[in-house]
């Protein structure tokens, strides 16, 4: 069992360290209202880039002249894997390049596409989205459709290809939509998973006068973490709140490095506890930042929707029931390991070493240079 938990630890440290907590994203936006161009495309140039050679000079950097260069190589890319289709015919996309554009996490390419279905008579009933899946599984693509002056938002994924013009989607659907993606946002943000196991594992094992300490009582363990994530909770949804709704904005490349400071006071804490016992007071103090994390993926694209409060909302229920399901996981099972010679002796100070070692690794990588 105490090797089970170690496992757990480390797969989520070795799968962090090589992958961003940014998710890949792309911005598509459908107004069909807007004849001359009813679409448009902002794509991450970073994601681009692994698609397209764009960087033509060789400098690590894409300049404007360089897209602009490599506008057919683009258009070809984007062809066969956006398709917009009225039935069962295809229709042809007219692609021109928009400029770039700036979202949180860095540069875009703004591409505005009008569909062509042959005959004026012939209006498009669906888009199929395929990009960047094949290198990239958790790329998503966040929609707004307008229609009517009526907005909704929706999210495409390897399991959700279509987008359907006919009519908005769905309440319902949307809120579907965004709890599923705030709950895979948390999985796969190992930054958010490792704070959130710093503080969840001294619940059951605590390090007091120079000894690991045991608890007795599995209530007063739960409590304990009750606390800790009802802390994070409050703090992160005011910070999520407030980013996304444009009131408070902070540079994200800050944002994320204070994220990954936060997992090596956390860790550190465990064994040193210079930010105090109360764990849940530095849940709370450190789940601000996060909120900030979280809020990158959505603040850029919901100022000028109406269903905002919507996806906003549903978003953090989904971050909830995610963090929720890693307490169900871990707490009883650290509970049970608690009074293992090899659970105090190495499981806990390795998960904890690694822990602090990989939040420094990330904050050394992020900080703004």
């Amino acid at each position: 069992m105490s090797r089970l938990l170690f496992a757990l630890i480390l797969s989520f440290t070795m799968a962090g360290a090589a992958q961003a907590h940014k998710a890949s994203d792309s911005f598509l936006y459908w107004q069909p209202a807007q004849i001359d161009a009813p679409g448009r495309l902002d794509i991450a140039l970073v994601d681009l880039a692994r698609a397209v050679a764009l960087d033509s000079d060789g400098d690590g950097q894409v300049q404007w002249a360089e897209v602009e260069d490599r506008q057919a190589n683009i258009k070809s890319y984007l062809t066969p894997r956006l398709l917009i289709m009225s039935g069962d015919l295809e229709c042809r996309v007219d692609w021109r390049l928009a400029g770039l554009t700036q979202h949180s996490d860095g540069n875009y390419l703004a591409l505005e596409f009008r569909p062509d279905c042959f005959d004026p008579a012939i209006s498009p009933s669906h888009l199929e989205y395929e990009l960047f899946f094949d290198q990239d599984p958790l790329h998503r693509a966040l929609v707004m459709t307008r229609i009517d002056d009526n907005d909704r938002l929706s999210v495409l994924s390897p399991d959700q290809r279509i987008l359907a013009f006919t009519e908005l989607p769905s309440v319902w659907a949307t809120a579907v939509a965004f709890i599923w993606e705030g709950m895979v946002h948390l999985w796969i943000g190992y930054d958010h998973m490792l704070f959130l196991l710093a503080l969840v594992l001294p619940a059951a094992v605590r390090r007091e006068s120079g000894r690991w300490v045991v608890e007795d009582k599995l209530g007063t363990a739960v409590k304990d973490v009750a606390l800790i994530v009802t802390a994070f909770t409050v703090a992160h949804s005011v910070t999520l709140v407030i980013a996304t709704l444009g009131v408070i904005r902070l540079p994200i490349a800050w944002v994320e490095t204070l994220i990954a400071l936060s997992i090596v006071a956390a860790a550190v804490n465990i064994v040193w506890p210079f930010l105090g016992r109360r764990r849940y007071l530095v849940g709370f103090g450190f789940g601000l930042i996060h909120g900030f994390g979280f809020a990158s993926v959505l603040a850029d694209f919901m100022s000028d929707t109406s269903s905002r409060l919507i996806a906003l909302a549903s978003f953090n229920v989904g971050v909830e029931l995610a963090q929720l399901a890693v307490v169900i996981v871990v707490v009883p099972l650290i509970f049970l390991l608690r009074r293992q010679w090899l659970y105090q002796r190495v499981v806990m100070p390795v998960g904890i070493v690694v822990i602090a070692l990989t939040g420094s690794v990330w904050a050394w990588e992020r900080v703004p240079l």
